[in-house]
């Protein structure tokens, strides 16, 4: 069994308080306590990194993000930006905490953008 950390990119869109879609941009490191290993591959498969993401951080995410507008995601101040990613990655410590998985808090990078605007 594969027990080494493994870096996860998931990008995903919510709808924002004004109905609008939210682009969200979420890179981590995860890894399964040792005891607990046979249960998370049962619960999340093999790949228990995009399985635990998918189930559990996809609702904590939506929470969060239906609280803000679009433009407070994509255009607020860097401290308030800040201050939602914050709270985005202590609501997914919680639940890695919860499913016996470790994550990196301080590696968890969590971006915000408006999928309507092309990059250039």
């Amino acid at each position: 069994m594969r027990l080494i950390p493994v870096k996860k990119r998931f990008i995903k869109e919510y709808k924002t308080k004004d109905g609008r879609d939210v682009e969200v941009r979420l890179l981590c490191r995860l890894q399964p306590k040792v005891h607990w290993t046979p249960e998370i591959y049962y619960k999340f498969g093999k790949d228990y990194g995009r399985g635990f993401l998918e189930k559990e951080a996809t609702v904590d995410i939506a929470e969060v993000v239906k609280n803000y507008t679009l433009d407070e995601l994509v255009n607020g101040s860097e401290e308030f930006v800040d201050s939602v990613a914050d709270q985005l990655s202590s609501r997914i410590a919680d639940a890695c905490n919860f499913h016996k998985i470790k994550i990196a808090k301080d590696e968890t990078t969590i971006s915000f953008l408006d999928p309507e605007v092309g990059e250039e």
